[in-house]
């Protein structure tokens, strides 16, 4: 059972480095406003992370894909997939301050669940599961154009859950942040730079990190690419006049 508790830990360790910037959403990968009401957008980001394992770190790729939907003016609701390890994320940005002609200050909450799963190892070990709440901070400063700064504090409350015959769980706190530029290329399509990082600040398990070289600590560097979401400007027509036939 030792033999087993230890490998829960160590697996747990792990994955909670990479869930921390992962599979509960930590990339932010927008704005601080939720897209136009009845619009949709694609998010496609490619990126790179890296886990602190004391002298050997983990460094891998990684890939999200999701769409949002607008709802209001002031809410939308977002789903991903995160891989390579099947990992995924619903959440919804509701604006608390709009910035008036885009210039100026924007503010939104984005609240959301992940689920990421962890499979077992060679010797039929049991998968991990583990479930995230986060309430992110989004803070835009408007650059004109569609550009803006976002600046994203957040907390993430992780539960682990191994399923096996010495079924255990496991509580953690992540706090971290991202910031990002969001470059509005044209109407219809942004790139996102972003860079992330995550602290573990607070864990059930005794001894987490000293015993496996994991200091819960993570970095992500993402480019988020944006498809969709803003509705095309109103077309005004100008009457014209007929011409007046002499008598």
């Amino acid at each position: 059972m030792n033999g087993k508790h230890s490998r829960w830990k160590g697996l747990l360790a792990v994955a909670v480095g990479v869930t921390a910037l992962s599979a509960c959403s930590m990339a932010t990968l927008g704005p601080a406003r939720p897209i136009d009401p009845g619009e949709t957008q694609v998010v496609v980001a490619p990126a790179a992370m890296r886990v602190g394992r004391g002298s050997k770190p983990y460094v891998g790729p990684q890939l999200e894909l999701g769409g949002r939907v607008g709802l209001t003016d002031s809410v939308d609701l977002g789903a991903r997939l995160w891989l390579p390890l099947p990992g995924y994320t619903f959440d919804s940005r509701i604006a608390l301050r709009k910035a008036k002609n885009n210039h100026g200050l924007d503010l939104a909450l984005q609240p959301g669940l992940s689920y990421l799963y962890v499979p077992g190892g060679s010797d039929n070990d049991a998968p991990l599961h583990i479930g995230t709440v986060s309430l992110p901070l989004l803070i835009g400063w408007n650059l004109g154009g569609g550009n803006q700064v976002t600046v994203t504090p957040k907390l993430v409350d992780l539960i682990a859950v191994d399923t096996s015959t010495y079924g255990q769980t496991a509580q953690l706190v992540t706090a971290g942040a991202t910031v990002g530029f969001v470059w509005q290329v044209t109407r219809q399509f942004a790139l996102v730079p972003e860079v992330g990082l995550g602290w573990l600040v607070l864990g059930s398990q005794a001894g987490f990190g000293t015993e496996f070289g994991v200091n819960g600590s993570a970095a992500q560097l993402s480019l988020g690419l944006l498809f969709g979401g803003h509705k095309e400007p109103a077309q005004t027509c100008v009457p014209t006049l007929e011409p007046v036939s002499p008598l």
